[in-house]
């Protein structure tokens, strides 16, 4: 199928309805724990804007997780692809704002008037003190590499990144790019906010060194999670080589 091809209406209807309501069975069913819990107070208890990274497998449960930060706007980066669409139908109702686009890989040309529209967007957003969730080796991985946009956004606008994982105890580990991560409900479930990370660089080196530390923070979270629900960790994907390493 063609990589901007539109989605089937039957479907996207299918996961308006299904997706919000499987999100919320999996929510009001299972037994939640936070762990990193002053990190998550920082989070709540700050009047600037913040970034939340997550790995694209746990995207559906950070979905719910909006809901804390009442009284703040919160926005996702959703892609400009087919997928992106599904997204955004599956969890709009959830009260969350979409900036479209992609700031994740640069080397991708075609993406440049999208990202640099949902840059601006999101910007905005965080300078206003409201709070972005990103998935930074989304929306076609390496599964768990973190591409450059987020330090990039992180240093631009000034605002703290939020390393965070989920796992819940009764999941489906399903046999895709990014061993998407699906919560079954009645269930018990966890939450690990990392350490916020400030990116201050500018050189190259130093932007290389700030993405590997947020690399490095959300698969440490993640990795606890998934130990803490009694799962084996999901590993990373194989390093690709990117310009920075030629």
């Amino acid at each position: 199928m063609a990589k901007n091809a539109k989605a089937n209406p039957f479907l996207m209807w299918v996961l308006g309805w299904a997706g919000p309501a499987w999100i919320n069975l999996v929510k009001w069913t299972t037994k939640t724990e936070v762990i990193g819990r002053e990190n998550f107070d920082q989070v709540m208890n700050s009047e600037e804007g913040f970034i939340v990274a997550f790995w694209h497998s746990r995207i559906l449960m950070m979905v719910p997780m909006r809901q804390l930060y009442k009284g703040k706007r919160f926005w996702f980066m959703i892609s400009e692809h087919r997928d992106g669409d599904m997204i955004a139908r599956a969890v709009e109702r959830f009260d969350i704002s979409f900036a479209r686009g992609s700031t994740m890989n640069q080397r991708k040309k075609d993406k440049k008037k999208g990202g640099a529209d949902a840059l601006r967007t999101l910007l905005k957003a965080l300078k206003e003190g409201e709070g972005v969730g990103l998935t930074p080796d989304g929306p076609r991985g390496p599964r768990q590499r973190c591409q450059a946009g987020v330090a990039q956004l992180a240093r631009l606008s000034g605002a703290k990144v939020y390393p965070v994982g989920y796992a819940s105890k009764r999941a489906k580990i399903l046999d895709s790019w990014d061993r998407f991560h699906m919560p079954l409900p009645f269930t018990k479930g966890c939450y690990v906010f990392g350490e916020g990370i400030c990116v201050t660089g500018n050189t190259p080196e130093e932007m290389e060194a700030s993405r590997l530390e947020i690399e490095a923070a959300l698969n440490h979270v993640t990795k606890i999670a998934d130990e803490t629900m009694g799962h084996d960790p999901v590993m990373p994907a194989e390093h690709r080589a990117t310009r920075q390493d030629r």
